[in-house]
C-alpha cells in the first residue's frame, strides 16, 4: 500500500470485497479532492472523510461513518501517547477525523498504517459500545484504547483485517439503522 491516494484506493478495494465478496465492481473509492476545499465547504458536509460510496449498495457505510485514511508517518509511535509531544500524529489524525464526522453528523473511523506495519482501524468508544452489543465476539479481538486528558474523544484501535472479518455489513446496517 502506498502513501495517500494509493492507500485510500487500497482501502476502497478492501471495503468493496468486505461488502460484496468480490473485487469488482467497486462500491467505494477515494473522495475526489480528498482534503480539498470541497470536503470542508459548509454545503458539502456529507462529503466527509477520504472514502465515498460509488452507489447505493455501499452508501449505508459512508452515511454512518466519516472514514479518514492515514498512511506513513514513520516517526509516529504509540509511545508518544505517554509523553507530552505536541506533534503526536495519531492524536491529530483522530481530532481531524472527529471534527469531520461531527460536521457531517457521522461517526468517526480512522484507518491508519505506519510504514512496514499492518493497518489498524480506530472508532470512538460510543461506536465501539454499539458494535460490541451486537457483535459480542469483537470483545475477543486485541485492541488499544487511547485516552487523553483533554476533551479529545477516546479511540479504540483494532487490527484492520480482524475488525472487518468480525464486523459484517449486515451488523453495521442493523446497529445503525435498527
Amino acid at each position: 500500500m502506498g502513501k495517500g491516494g494509493d492507500f485510500e484506493r487500497d482501502i476502497s478495494k478492501d471495503l468493496t470485497v468486505w461488502l460484496t465478496g468480490k473485487k469488482k465492481p467497486y462500491k467505494f473509492w477515494r473522495m475526489p479532492g480528498s482534503g480539498g476545499l470541497a470536503t470542508i465547504h459548509e454545503e458539502c458536509v456529507d462529503l466527509s472523510g477520504d472514502i465515498r460510496s460509488l452507489d447505493e449498495d455501499g452508501r449505508f457505510l459512508t452515511d454512518i461513518f466519516s472514514i479518514e485514511c492515514k498512511n506513513g508517518y514513520p516517526s509516529t509511535s504509540f509511545w508518544q501517547h505517554f509523553k507530552n509531544i505536541k506533534t503526536f500524529h495519531i492524536k491529530s489524525f483522530w481530532i481531524q477525523c472527529c471534527n469531520d464526522a461531527e460536521k457531517s453528523g457521522k461517526h468517526p473511523m480512522l484507518i491508519y498504517r505506519k510504514k512496514g506495519k499492518n493497518p489498524i482501524v480506530g472508532i470512538d468508544l460510543v461506536t465501539f459500545s454499539m458494535i460490541s452489543y451486537r457483535v459480542i465476539s469483537i470483545l475477543k479481538l486485541s485492541s488499544i484504547i487511547l485516552n487523553w486528558n483533554d476533551n479529545t474523544s477516546s479511540i479504540v484501535f483494532f487490527d484492520y483485517k480482524d475488525f472487518f472479518e468480525m464486523v459484517k455489513p449486515d451488523d453495521i446496517k442493523e446497529i445503525f439503522n435498527g
